[in-house]
């Protein structure tokens, strides 16, 4: 069903877009309607918008299935998938396109089914629930340290019941018109349907479903969507497409899969078919939100240009070895190794891997440092028992007589005088003793700084 506009012209004025339908359901006839509904605000979801929600449902798709919320994701993979700069400006766009995407609001009649319930779904919901960014609170009152898209109940029952289909999203971006893009991402879901064959549809309801302005007259018609079926017959997802008139005004356009579109109907239905067999990743939402510390080694991988998804495997997978990988890419990186300079992401993940040994420079660089830091450590803790003795010396001070105060600097001064050849009578000493008692210290400050001068800053060689 139809959801983002195709281009950007009158956006602003846009409000809604509306499929409606009459369809004969279980011996009976039935109107089915799907409206999309804009926020007044941020405005009606366009080109832009789409290929930034593509690129979503992509990496949704590389996660695999059954999908969990929340989604996590970085500016970084998104960007780097729609082959754009990952600029602030940028970074604006993207965090618009996912507001406008998130307020647009869906009514459903009859036009959506729920497999489980065996049901068809009259309802108002979005695709997203919630979209939240890095250091805005999450539902369990963390602050997040990642951006996290929540999708809503019926969007992630359609994505699990293989409703919507992933599309190759390499194919899709390098479709050069919006579409070409969205014709191919309707006939990707009717092929898969119809198990690979051809797809009949009425003129009138396939301008609802691109959305594009129904034409009266044939050529006209032809002629505004000749571009979109040429792009997909010259990459050979369709091998051709018959018009059949079927009454004054009205046609019936037939698509004829082709090798591209054959190859990607049965890719899908292998990897379905694999993803049925394997259990549902029952921690991946401890993962990324439960555990501060994979949620910490998750960023960082990110940041260092792996993707998201690819991130969680292989925190999950290679919780403990991380951390010595991820140290030994930083070093790395800052002595600008020819390892790390064609693809650094790329080494990252298979040192991770595939265990990758550190080099032996830095081994030696890593003993080096665990050396200095064990002298580090050593001040640190002198320092602090100097603080302690002298802090302890101050509380003390009445209890030592002055005499013994000066003991040391008086045996020092009497040495000097020898050493000088002068022997200090009995009443030089006496005076000497007493200029150093009167020299002593009155105030805390005072006595602070003169306990400091005879405690080393430097820790003796016997401290441990």
């Amino acid at each position: 069903m139809p959801f983002f506009a195709l281009s950007r012209g009158g956006l602003k004025k846009k409000g809604e877009i509306e499929y409606k339908d009459t369809i004969e359901r279980g011996g009976e006839k039935l109107d089915i309607l799907w409206r999309v509904t804009a926020n007044t605000r941020y405005g009606f979801p366009g080109p832009f918008d789409k290929k930034v929600h593509k690129a979503v449902e992509f990496l949704i798709s590389r996660r695999g299935f059954p999908v969990e919320n929340p989604l996590a994701f970085s500016f970084y993979e998104i960007c780097k998938l729609m082959h754009i700069s990952n600029s602030g400006r940028t970074k604006k766009r993207i965090k618009d396109a996912l507001a406008r995407t998130k307020l647009a609001g869906i009514e459903s009649k009859g036009a959506f089914y729920y497999k489980e319930e065996k049901r068809w779904i009259d309802d108002i919901f979005n695709l997203y629930d919630r979209v939240i960014f890095v250091g805005e609170r999450l539902p369990n009152g963390d602050i997040a340290d990642r951006n996290y898209i929540f999708l809503s109940d019926w969007y992630l029952k359609s994505l699990n019941s293989f409703y919507v289909k992933p599309l190759d999203f390499d194919y899709y971006h390098s479709l050069q018109s919006a579409l070409s893009g969205r014709l191919y991402e309707l006939l990707s879901i009717q092929f898969y349907s119809l198990h690979g064959k051809p797809y009949s549809v009425e003129y009138r309801k396939l301008c609802q479903l691109l959305p594009i302005v129904e034409q009266k007259y044939f050529s006209k018609a032809k002629e505004n969507l000749d571009s979109a079926h040429q792009a997909l017959r010259d990459t050979k997802f369709l091998t051709q497409v018959r018009w059949r008139e079927t009454g004054k005004g009205r046609w019936i356009i037939t698509y004829y899969p082709g090798k591209r579109a054959k190859e990607q109907f049965n890719k899908f239905r292998l990897e379905r078919q694999l993803e049925l067999e394997l259990p549902a990743p029952g921690e991946r939402i401890e993962a990324m939100i439960g555990n501060k510390e994979k949620r910490k080694l998750i960023k960082e991988l990110e940041d260092s240009g792996i993707a998201s998804s690819i991130s969680v495997e292989l925190v999950e997978k290679y919780q403990d070895r991380i951390p010595e990988k991820l140290e030994v890419f930083k070093w790395l990186i800052g002595k600008k190794s020819p390892l790390v300079k064609k693809n650094p992401a790329g080494f990252l993940r298979k040192s991770i891997e595939e265990d990758y040994q550190p080099p032996k420079e830095y081994v030696g660089y890593r003993e080096r440092e665990a050396k200095e830091q064990k002298e580090r450590d050593l001040r640190e803790r002198w320092l602090q028992h100097r603080k302690e003795l002298i802090e302890q010396d101050i509380a003390n001070w009445d209890k030592k007589p002055p005499e013994e105060r000066v003991k040391g600097r008086l045996d020092f001064w009497i040495l000097q005088q020898k050493l000088n050849l002068q022997r200090p009578t009995r009443e030089q000493i006496q005076e000497k003793l007493r200029q150093l008692v009167d020299s002593l210290p009155q105030t805390d400050q005072e006595k602070r700084a003169y306990l400091e001068n005879e405690h080393p800053e430097n820790p003796p060689e016997d401290f441990e």
